[in-house]
């Protein structure tokens, strides 16, 4: 009976791996895809993520869009194996001039607008990504909805995540309200909002705004995580400033309580990225860890981007 129960198990992921694969293969064929890669070189190369996107009009009021998500196994252990995750696959339909419902597998509405923000997803996560206060992207249902020049969204989604199955009967209801222009990292312009999420005993609240004009962007964010009565805290600043055409500086310094090996930190990003052409971005970086048991550790490194 076990080895039935090894070979159904098997069976079921070969499954899987056939129909991701599948999905990814009718992408790569077609003229409505996209894609990003991260490339670093720290010691030794490594190829950090790779992002491919679909999307396509089925009528004036109705979208899809398919992503899938090419990374290394997150699995808490060393292990080098790539895995091939269904990150968004979902259907976006235009009710009003002012509202938008989202069905299917669709991005977390907690961090999306820091993280434009911020800028540099090829460089690292935004801070609540990072940090593990919230995935960016689970299944379920979404609507959004325009007040004049308050927008906001609520989302109602299983809460483990793109990487899990639904294993409980507990969702997660997240909402967002801001006021300004949701992406600085392309725009000019402001934005401030405010994001919470709940799932059974564990609840994010967070304050996040930023400025942007045609040389510089700067962003903020604080959040606090409430784990059945334990708190922790976390913030983020970051800075971008373009010093010509093809050349920019970045700092970024995170403060968080309890990092993902429970111990407090500070950790600084500084470093230059260099646009040589179109679709190429190239980061000499430097991360400094200071932890609150008085240790700290740093790490310097090219990291690539390519866009397609």
């Amino acid at each position: 009976m076990q080895e039935v129960n090894i070979k159904n198990k098997k069976g079921e992921r070969m499954k899987k791996i056939l129909i991701i694969s599948s999905l990814t293969l009718s992408m790569l064929i077609s003229s409505d895809i996209s894609g990003v890669s991260y490339f670093e070189f720290e010691d030794s190369f490594s190829l950090n993520r790779t992002y491919f996107t679909y999307k396509k009009d089925v009528s004036d009021d109705v979208s899809f869009k398919l992503q899938t998500d090419v990374g290394r196994l997150d699995s808490g252990v060393s292990d080098d194996r790539w895995a091939v995750y269904l990150k968004k696959a979902h259907l976006d339909w235009k009710v009003s001039q002012d509202t938008k419902i989202s069905m299917g597998m669709i991005g977390l509405n907690m961090l999306n607008v820091q993280e434009k923000t911020w800028g540099n997803r090829f460089i690292s996560k935004s801070a609540l990504d990072y940090y593990g206060y919230s995935a960016t992207a689970d299944l379920g249902f979404a609507i959004y909805h325009k007040f004049g020049e308050v927008s906001t969204s609520f989302l109602m989604t299983n809460g483990e995540g793109y990487k899990e199955s639904d294993v409980d009967d507990e969702n997660k209801l997240s909402v967002r309200v801001m006021m300004g222009e949701k992406k600085l990292n392309k725009n000019s312009g402001h934005n401030i909002g405010l994001v919470y999420s709940s799932l059974e005993d564990v609840t994010v609240t967070g304050f996040f705004g930023g400025w942007s004009s045609q040389s510089l962007v700067v962003g903020a964010e604080y959040s606090i995580e409430d784990n059945d009565g334990v708190e922790n805290s976390l913030s983020s600043v970051y800075l971008n400033y373009n010093l010509m055409d093809n050349l920019s500086a970045f700092v970024r310094v995170d403060d968080g309580e309890e990092n993902k090996s429970g111990l407090g930190e500070e950790r600084t990003l500084v470093g230059m990225i260099w646009s040589p052409v179109q679709g190429l971005d190239i980061s000499l970086n430097q991360i400094n860890y200071d932890l609150s048991d008085g240790t700290s550790d740093d790490a310097l490194k090219f990291t690539f981007q390519f866009k397609f």
